[in-house]
């Protein structure tokens, strides 16, 4: 499998678009498949209302899901409901990958005060679902890595993140970069991102195997048509 940027195609919906990879699977005849990320907020309201409606006729599994709820469906209601109530200019962030410019195949949500928090990460589709789950993550981490450059060394935010101690999503993480500090123990592990580890942590994800390489688009502002979850 092997990511590339392309040009987003014909425009639907109004989102702030951030970044958009080729994947490319199989080596003879192989499938081209594009994945598009998008930030969104309460100016998407009634593509958010029309996702909401949709979110129960099917049955998501993520084994690798960082979430606050029990199940992905759940999770990503809240995180819809959560777009709802962003403005345009709110620090806080819900991110939306799409499939091939019909299908959503994933969300990331944080919150970003003195310490950024990554909420909730869960993708699906298929096998295509791990070029979404990278994208989502890189695009959070490119933000933070951003406004950190812009401050003073010493005032630069770590991230964290809260996920289940035995989950996949945990271990995934942490080979991503985040460790887990010293803390009590509860049903939730608080792992950490340091600062100064960002830019590594985003080319391991970019780079970190032979058949997989994902870049970065210039943002602009598109529209696309009705999207299916």
């Amino acid at each position: 499998m092997h990511l590339q940027p392309i040009n987003t195609a014909e425009p639907n919906f109004k989102a702030n678009y951030l970044r958009s990879v080729k994947i490319i699977n199989g080596k003879i005849n192989p499938q081209k498949n594009v994945v598009d990320i998008y930030s969104i907020n309460k100016e998407d309201k009634n593509l958010i209302e029309k996702l909401l409606i949709k979110i129960d006729l099917k049955d998501r599994k993520d084994s690798l899901a960082i979430k606050e709820k029990p199940t992905v469906n759940n999770t990503i209601r809240h995180i819809l409901e959560k777009a709802l109530k962003l403005g345009s200019k709110s620090k806080d962030r819900v991110y939306m990958a799409v499939k091939d410019g019909k299908h959503v195949a994933g969300f990331l949500d944080y919150t970003d005060g003195e310490t950024p928090v990554l909420r909730n990460l869960v993708a699906w589709y298929g096998k295509d679902k791990e070029a979404s789950r990278i994208n989502l993550l890189t695009e959070f981490l490119h933000n933070i890595d951003k406004a950190n450059q812009s401050r003073q060394w010493s005032e630069r935010a770590d991230i964290t993140a809260l996920v289940a101690p035995e989950s996949k999503g945990n271990r995934w993480l942490k080979d991503g970069g985040f460790h887990a500090p010293a803390q009590p123990k509860s049903d939730k592990e608080r792992l950490q991102l340091d600062a100064n580890l960002i830019p590594s942590s985003i080319r391991q994800l970019e780079t970190g195997s032979t058949d997989m390489r994902i870049t970065t688009d210039l943002e602009q502002n598109v529209n696309l048509n009705d999207l299916d979850l």
